[in-house]
């Protein structure tokens, strides 16, 4: 996945997920290189949405954290940031930073994932 299309899937997905009136997210599960996170908004039934990121270089996040849908919620990081935090996390070249901005979350990194491609899907679409 080329930076226009990694791109244009943040700005798709982080539109799917401002739909909600909140997300609560979790990691369903991390296996090989590949990272699942659900997105629900009651977690007692199931999950509404699906984020998935695959070829994993480096992830720094909690399992599960809320999200106020009102403001950005997911975007990729570019420019200086992410060279900054390529060089801090010794980052891989050719890997793209996600970042997930949690509620009430403390430190200003967010949720941080350094994938390769990232897809995603509606589960009430199914």
């Amino acid at each position: 996945m080329n930076a226009l299309d990694a791109k244009a899937a943040v700005i798709g997905i982080d539109a799917e997920i401002r739909n909600f009136s909140w997300l609560d997210f979790e990691v369903l599960e991390f296996v090989g290189r590949q990272l699942t996170l659900i997105g629900s908004i009651d977690s007692s039934v199931k999950h509404d949405l699906e984020v998935i990121f695959k070829d994993i270089n480096f992830v720094s996040m909690p399992f599960e954290w809320k999200t106020d849908t009102s403001t950005k919620v997911l975007e990729l990081v570019e420019g200086e940031e992410a060279i900054a935090i390529n060089q801090r996390f010794q980052v891989e070249q050719g890997y793209h930073i996600f970042r997930f901005h949690p509620e009430d979350f403390i430190t200003p990194d967010g949720c941080l994932i350094a994938a390769k491609s990232i897809d995603w899907r509606n589960s009430n679409a199914e």
